[in-house]
C-alpha cells in the first residue's frame, strides 16, 4: 500500500486562459469551475464536481531544461496527435519513436510509440499510443545488427514516420 493515490497532475503556467484552451483540447476534458479565480484552473468533470487536471498560475518562466514530473496523453495515432498540438500552440520536443527499441533491453519487446511534447509554457508532456501485438513482432522481426533511426523502428512496425 502507498503513502497515497495520485489525485491528478498539476502544471504550471503563464497564462491561465491559454492554459485553459490548450489543455482542455489535448486531454478533452471541460475547464469547470475554479475556487481560485486568477490563480488555479481546473479541468475535470463538472457534476459531480471532481478535478482531474490543475493549471496553477506560475508568473515565473521555467529555468530548468526537463520537467521533474510530467503527464502521459495516451492517443490512438501519435502523429495526428502531434499535428493537433502543434496546431494549438504546443512544440515537439522529441519526435516519435517506438520504445523499447528492438534489442535495446534483450527479451522485451516494444511496446508504445510515442513522442515529448511541450505546452506554450514549455511544460513537458508525453504523447503515448499502445503498439498492437502485430506492431510489436513486426518490429522486432525487422531487428538486425545495424543501429536504426526512429523512422525505420516506427516504418517496420506499421507506424508512419513523422
Amino acid at each position: 500500500m502507498g503513502i497515497g493515490r495520485l489525485k491528478c497532475p498539476v502544471v504550471h503556467v503563464g497564462d491561465l486562459s491559454v492554459a485553459e484552451a490548450f489543455w482542455a483540447e489535448v486531454t478533452g476534458m471541460p475547464v469547470i469551475t475554479s475556487h481560485y479565480t486568477g490563480r488555479f484552473s481546473y479541468l475535470g468533470r463538472p457534476d459531480p464536481w471532481d478535478h482531474q487536471m490543475i493549471l496553477q498560475l506560475d508568473p515565473c518562466p521555467k529555468t530548468v531544461p526537463t520537467n521533474r514530473c510530467h503527464v502521459d496523453i495516451h492517443v490512438d495515432d501519435i502523429d495526428t496527435a502531434v499535428e493537433a498540438v502543434l496546431a494549438i500552440g504546443g512544440a515537439l520536443k522529441k519526435p516519435p519513436s517506438i520504445y523499447p527499441r528492438p534489442g535495446s533491453f534483450p527479451g522485451k519487446p516494444p511496446v508504445i510509440d510515442w513522442a515529448v511534447m511541450t505546452d506554450p509554457f514549455d511544460n513537458e508532456f508525453c504523447l503515448v499510443s499502445l503498439l498492437t501485438d502485430d506492431e510489436s513482432t513486426a518490429a522486432t522481426a525487422a531487428a538486425t545488427g545495424d543501429h536504426h533511426d526512429d523512422a525505420y523502428w516506427r516504418s517496420a512496425a506499421g507506424r508512419h514516420p513523422s
